[in-house]
């Protein structure tokens, strides 16, 4: 297998754990200015809206639960592809609004105009912008007084279609940004998500590339709470990577059984990302046993932070991280670390299909930054 043709890619998947230390210390060194910023913003009950376009949408999915500092209210996820065609159904203009934006470039032009929709229409808004490109357009708009720009390492700033180093640390940048009192213990958590990245990356690379080589045609990511974005995510990263020879959905483990579960067949690829607490854990290894009884599909992943005990169930790939540490602290963090196992697994196919993972679309179907967008006014 020749994967000089992915060589970005790889590299953009393989230093995540360095750049997850990098985002760190770039939150932990502006600390006072983000406090700062918040408190003087807006009263406690603002309007928080996560939003972002594809990947960028899924981090808000998988983060909304969290609460910024100041803030009595989670945010809501919105990503800019609805909020821009119907923003009646979404703004309340009445109320103060944060809007929390999540770019890899910040060129593309849902995000742009989102900005503009909301500066023209909400009376008091302003801006959190989470980026990886200084020398885009979104972070040039938001220079002045109403916004607060997070500018993430460049390396953060994939030159591959898919995105991987952006959608995981811009996702580590905001869960930090809700820990602001305390990150002095959290850069331990840190340093842990990082030995955990460290684990799938140098320990499973082998069996997950096996999985990859695999004859499936389809695959299904099931998670749970906040690992369903996590999911969302996953199944678009193995989908994009093979320019849709691999057809891929996401779905909750209980929501799975109400209809999408038609999906499995013989040649399909299930991965479980399996919670921590025990009470989802209930039903999601529910869930494993009966599909276990009927369509299986062609191959299982688990993915999960503790070892697995499930009667009569056997994985072709098991990922445990270890019980590396108070899981009760940490247990926002899997995520972060739970998408490199799509990240491989979708880099292997691509190359198992033929396919340069750095440019995959073959046809030019899909781009780094969408193209053919226009907007229009309201």
């Amino acid at each position: 297998m020749n994967d000089s043709k992915g060589r970005n890619t790889r590299n953009e998947i393989f230093q995540q754990p360095k750049v997850w230390k990098k985002t760190f210390e770039i939150v932990s060194g502006r600390r006072t200015e983000i406090l700062d910023f918040f408190q003087g913003f807006a009263p406690t009950d603002a309007d928080v809206i996560l939003t972002g376009a594809g990947t960028s949408a899924f981090i808000g999915k998988a983060v909304h639960g969290l609460r910024i500092p100041y803030q009595k209210n989670p945010g809501r996820n919105i990503p800019t592809t609805e909020l821009l065609t119907h923003p009646e159904f979404y703004l309340q203009t009445e109320r103060p609004t944060l809007l929390v934006s999540f770019a890899r470039s910040g060129n593309s032009p849902e995000s742009l105009a989102v900005v503009e929709l909301l500066d023209k229409y909400c009376p008091k808004v302003f801006h959190l912008i989470i980026t990886c490109d200084e020398t885009g357009k979104l972070y040039a708009m938001t220079d002045n007084e109403r916004s607060l720009r997070v500018l993430l390492p460049p390396e953060t700033n994939d030159v591959s279609l898919a995105m991987t180093s952006s959608f995981s640390s811009m996702m580590l940048a905001y869960i930090l940004i809700t820990k602001l009192d305390q990150l002095e213990q959290e850069e331990e958590n840190v340093a842990r998500l990082a030995r955990w990245g460290e684990v799938i990356l140098t320990h499973y690379s082998e069996a997950i590339a096996h999985i990859a080589a695999k004859g499936f045609d389809r695959a299904v990511f099931l998670g749970a709470g906040p690992l369903v974005g996590v999911a969302e995510e996953s199944h678009l990263k193995l989908q994009e990577l093979t320019d849709g020879q691999v057809m891929c959905a996401y779905n909750s483990f209980l929501g799975f059984r109400h209809g999408p579960r038609a999906i499995v067949n013989g040649k399909t690829l299930l991965v479980y990302l399996f919670s921590d607490d025990d009470y989802s854990r209930k039903y999601e290894f529910d869930l494993v046993r009966q599909i276990n009884q009927s369509e299986k599909g062609m191959a299982q992943v688990a993915v999960s932070h503790l070892p697995l005990k499930i009667d009569q169930i056997d994985f072709d790939l098991t990922v445990t991280f270890g019980n590396d540490g108070d899981i009760a602290a940490v247990h926002e963090y899997l995520g972060v670390a739970e998408v490199l196992v799509a990240q491989l697994m979708g880099y292997f196919k691509s190359l198992s299909l033929g396919l340069n993972p750095d440019q995959p679309s073959v046809s030019g179907t899909i781009s780094r930054v969408v193209q053919g967008v226009k907007i229009y006014p309201i």
